[in-house]
């Protein structure tokens, strides 16, 4: 028969679990409380707010206040480069616990590469380009030692590797909550059927109208790598829901059901959604490219224009060109994060992004 003990006695907010896995602490109040032991990192969600257990194997990081919300910048007044601030500085200060272990772990060298990968390539190198490892009665043995070694041994360190890497996460949401996480996953399968997603790299203004197909600003844009109704952002990451992410050309973009989460390189950061700002807009773009799909033309002009906005026709190749209805989406946070992505399909993101903002409003309130 199966037996379970817990006690918890204190002074609120500081309290002493016990329970047959042994002794825990916690601190904090209700709907915000993180509990030290040593297990993984668990998430309630539910619709009376959002609690953590969370294992924490260094001193906690000090938490620090972050002063007055930066207002969203004005979606016409980019400035000339529109990139985050370097990675290091993105993360909030109540993600600080979780991104320090995140970053900790996948900055380990594996030990299957380094000493079982690596000698195993070094060793069939040099049988396979000396004279006297390609003899047949010195290949076919060595071969078979080979395999006999290094196999068990792979699999040992891939099991060490695995305990080294892993990283838990693991959300308890109660049936309300369940329902409110399922619009997370429709909205951002709506956004995803958008036939083109692009990333803004520069905006600059011009008044060169009549090279320029009549435009007063002229945007450097990239495709987006790709979006994935559920990624994990690197191996061995163990969680029980789906992730949905985004694909940027310098980063990527992993959406938590409490924060986003964001990758660059091998160096994680992490806002919460009340600390992230979203910005949305409709805007008049003039496609050069092959027309989206899914694109909603509102206009014609011309690749050369006159003063009267017809067709300058001292240029022999004057291709009219469609303007399109596009949604742009600007996120910003008061750590740094300023990425700007936009939509063939007008308002593709407008639910997913709502969505988003009506967690840190909830977020928010918790935290009063």
């Amino acid at each position: 028969m199966g037996w379970s003990y817990r006690k918890s006695f204190g002074v609120s907010p500081f309290r002493i679990n016990l329970s047959k896995r042994g002794i825990s602490y916690s601190l904090g109040f209700k709907g915000a409380r993180v509990n030290i032991s040593s297990r993984g990192t668990y998430v309630s969600l539910s619709s009376h707010g959002i609690t953590y257990r969370q294992k924490i194997s260094g001193p906690a990081v000090p938490v620090r206040h972050a002063g007055s919300p930066m207002p969203p910048l004005p979606l016409h007044g980019f400035a000339d480069n529109i990139a985050s601030a370097c990675v290091d500085q993105l993360t909030d200060a109540d993600s600080q616990t979780f991104i320090t272990e995140l970053n900790q772990k996948i900055r380990q060298a594996s030990y299957v590469k380094r000493w079982g990968i690596l000698p195993l390539c070094i060793i069939l190198l040099v049988l396979l380009f000396t004279p006297y490892g390609r003899r047949e009665e010195v290949m076919q043995p060595a071969l078979i030692i080979c395999f006999c070694c290094f196999a068990p041994l792979i699999y040992w360190l891939r099991k060490l590797d695995r305990k080294r890497f892993s990283m838990e996460l693991h959300y308890d949401m109660d049936d309300k909550y369940q329902q409110v996480y399922q619009q997370f996953k429709d909205h951002f399968a709506t956004f995803s059927q958008s036939s083109r997603v692009w990333q803004y790299l520069n905006a600059q203004n011009t008044t060169d109208y009549k090279r320029n197909a009549g435009a007063g600003r002229l945007i450097k844009r990239a495709r987006i790598r790709g979006v994935s109704a559920s990624k994990m952002p690197m191996p061995y990451f163990i969680t029980n829901v789906a992730i949905p992410s985004i694909w940027l050309n310098n980063m990527e973009l992993f959406f938590l059901p409490e924060r986003l989460l964001i990758k660059r390189g091998n160096t994680f950061a992490a806002v919460f959604y009340k600390n992230l700002q979203i910005a949305s807009n409709v805007t008049r773009f003039i496609e050069s490219e092959l027309l989206p799909g899914d694109a909603k033309v509102v206009d014609y002009t011309w690749r050369y224009v006159n003063k009267s906005g017809g067709p300058d026709k001292r240029f022999s190749s004057n291709h009219r060109l469609p303007i399109c209805a596009y949604s742009e989406y600007m996120f910003t946070s008061d750590t740094g994060i300023f990425e700007v992505i936009s939509t063939s399909k007008p308002l593709a993101m407008n639910d997913f992004a709502d969505f988003l903002s009506a967690i840190g409003q909830m977020q928010n309130r918790i935290g009063k």
